[in-house]
């Protein structure tokens, strides 16, 4: 250590001996790259911006849920079924409940766009694009993909291997698209995704039955006469039963009025259709202490009128005698915001609206009966189910009595104060009674959903028919899953194969052995595809391991290739404390001390080939064996770094002959 010691004295002083080390990086990271129900956390929109996560309720949290099941269903001249297309095919939630199915762990999960939009090749372009300035993923998918049109999804499968060549640390895994002939998917996707960076990327197939829970309701099923057919043959049209028919028509009175709110919710000026839950948010962080400018108040209770005036306008045509309030935003002064609190417009406004509501869903609590007496027992009844004891209960909470308390508060702050916590006191009330709305709805269609099924078998067997249908997934969630639970249980020089699914039933085409050969093998571009295939008495087994580079000695395995990218990278961010260190004797020999023993470990877990640790790897380093004076005047350090990596046993043969009796 230089040091200069002028004052006498003790001084102590360390001296590293132990070498550096490498830590091992993480190898099943995917990122998954396609459409979600929306992408919010906290009021910031995460459009277009990797969020790592940890589990499947970590993503509804912040995505939500996959996207409806809407279906076409195609029924002959008989109403027999004839098959099932899916109206949108937003592919990427059930692929991450795959993946977790098969032993996921943490993933990215890049948004390109929500449920509303089309699927486009550009957009899930710039997810890639995005994923690429994240270092922790090591698997890129996209699952969406599969239904881009024409070459598109060979575009970004091309543009996701470029990636991957150009950063070193990562694989893509491709899925073919399912027209339901699996030899000619695979060979459009052999024509198509080109022969550069074949060495990063894995194709599966074929696509597979899934046993993933579905809920499919009356809403989400169109029935058709054929899928060229754009007429629409009414589910009434079916049956001549009257209980059957009463149940249609209370579905269809309930799904009218769940369509409503939610058309009422949505055509809020909010982004991303969040008012509800910002304003919620903001009232449970209420902070009395907090200086609060009364302007964003009024703009808040603004919003909150110019939506109820929106909801008035979608159902009116619902209700009877419902005052026209259509202007209820021109209640609000906006120079005079404690008045407004007071008013007891506010009141009445709030009950006619709700009320309106409560005629569309709580069909038992009657609020426009024609003897007001019932109606306002009725009102009481409806505000009850919130937890109120009766309507002047919910009043007081709704708009608590301002005047005195206002006239008394001695500071313009404690006036504020006052003022907006009587407006959220308001919107709380609101919020809970809209959200009881929302949820009555629901359990009533929920209810007419479960009744229709049990009563009508012809319904429930193009129920089951229409689940079948929506269960048709390509693979590469299942298997960014396998590739996790390998690397955790034995490690990723171990090939990903000869292990089965979870929740899946079956491969959508069965696949022979003689079968195999073609797909594994491809003497013309070397484009091997794994294949997922049923065995009796082992489920659904991944029956493959070859990259897209099948015919590379190099590079031929998906294990020998995420083994080097494996050590590449964890080599890589151990060797950056080595920058502008001297480049010297002494800095070499700490280095190859350094990746030597991260090899050697590795070798003894069996990663490494070889009876010997200088059998199965070597690291070289020093002037005259990797660097010539030129090198290091320029200030360049090389080191080689040579492994002899364990292959799979692709093909075990068993060598039988007959021997000769000795005795």
């Amino acid at each position: 250590m230089p040091s200069l010691y002028k004052t006498p004295g003790v001084y102590v002083e360390e001296i590293t001996k132990f070498p550096p080390s490498i830590a091992p990086v993480e190898t099943a990271i995917p990122a998954f790259i396609g459409y979600t129900e929306k992408a919010l956390r906290n009021g910031e929109s995460l459009l277009k911006k990797p969020v790592r996560i940890e589990s499947i309720a970590e993503y509804e949290e912040i995505f939500c849920l996959g996207s409806s099941q809407a279906i076409e269903v195609y029924l002959d001249s008989n109403n027999n079924y004839l098959g099932a297309k899916k109206t949108k095919g937003f592919l990427l939630y059930d692929s991450l409940k795959l993946f977790y199915s098969n032993g996921g762990g943490n993933c990215y999960i890049v948004s390109v766009g929500s449920y509303n939009d089309s699927i486009t090749k550009q957009a899930l372009l710039d997810g890639i694009d995005k994923i690429g300035n994240e270092d922790e993923p090591t698997i890129l998918l996209f699952p969406d993909a599969v239904n881009l049109s024409g070459s598109e999804l060979h575009d970004v499968q091309v543009e996701a291997l470029k990636q991957c060549a150009k950063l070193q640390d990562r694989i893509t895994l491709c899925d073919t698209v399912n027209s339901g002939n699996f030899k000619n998917d695979v060979l459009t996707l052999r024509n198509g995704i080109g022969i550069n960076n074949l060495k990063y990327g894995a194709a599966y197939g074929p696509w597979i039955n899934s046993s993933l829970s579905k809920s499919v309701n009356h809403r989400d099923v169109t029935l058709r006469p054929g899928p060229e057919s754009n007429s629409v043959i009414p589910l009434e049209s079916l049956t001549t039963d009257k209980a059957i028919l009463q149940i249609l028509f209370d579905l269809s009175k309930s799904e009218a009025a769940v369509n409503s709110l939610n058309s009422a919710e949505k055509s809020s000026s909010a982004p991303e259709n969040a008012w509800l839950d910002a304003l919620q948010t903001r009232s449970e962080n209420y902070d009395q202490s907090k200086e609060t400018v009364l302007a964003d108040l009024e703009n808040e209770l603004q919003g909150i009128y110019d939506l109820l005036a929106k909801i008035i306008a979608k159902v009116k045509d619902m209700v009877v005698d419902l005052p026209t309030i259509a202007q209820s935003k021109d209640f609000i002064l906006k120079n005079d915001i404690d008045l407004f609190l007071s008013s007891s417009k506010l009141k009445e406004t709030t009950f006619d609206i709700l009320a309106a509501y409560n005629k569309c869903f709580a069909g038992s609590i009657d609020l426009f009966s024609e003897d007001p007496a019932v109606a306002t027992t009725n009102l009481a009844k409806a505000i009850g189910l919130l937890g109120y004891a009766d309507a002047a209960a919910f009043t007081a909470v709704t708009v608590t009595d301002v005047t005195t308390a206002y006239a008394a508060a001695s500071t313009e702050k404690a006036k504020a104060d006052l003022a907006k916590k009587a407006a959220m006191n308001a919107s709380v009330a609101i919020i809970a009674l809209y959200r009881y709305a929302q949820n009555s709805a629901a359990e009533y269609e929920k209810k007419f959903n479960s009744a229709l099924i049990s009563s009508f078998g012809v319904y429930k067997n193009i129920i089951t028919k229409a689940i079948e249908s929506l269960n048709m997934l390509p693979p590469s969630g299942a298997i960014a899953g396998v590739y996790a639970s390998v690397d955790r249980d034995r490690g990723v020089w171990k090939a990903p194969a000869n292990v089965s699914l979870n929740s899946v039933i079956t491969p959508v085409e069965k696949i022979s052995s003689e079968q195999q050969g073609e797909y594994n093998v491809d003497v013309n571009a070397g484009k091997s595809i794994n294949i997922i295939r049923t065995f009796q008495g082992k489920g659904v087994l991944v029956w493959g391991a070859r990259t897209l580079a099948g015919n590379d000695n190099e590079w031929r395995y998906i294990s020998v290739r995420r083994f080097f990218n494996f050590v590449e990278e964890s080599t890589k961010k151990a060797t950056e404390q080595f920058v502008f260190e001297p480049n010297d004797a002494n800095t070499w020999v700490r280095l190859q001390a350094m990746i030597e023993n991260f090899l050697t470990v590795l070798w003894r877990q069996g990663a490494l080939q070889g009876v010997k640790p200088e059998h199965a790897f070597y690291v070289a380093v020093g002037l005259g064996k990797t660097m010539t004076p030129l090198d290091i005047l320029e200030g360049r350090l090389i080191v080689e770094i040579g492994m002899a990596a364990v292959r799979p046993a692709e093909f075990i043969i068993l060598r039988f002959s007959h021997k000769m009796a000795e005795s």
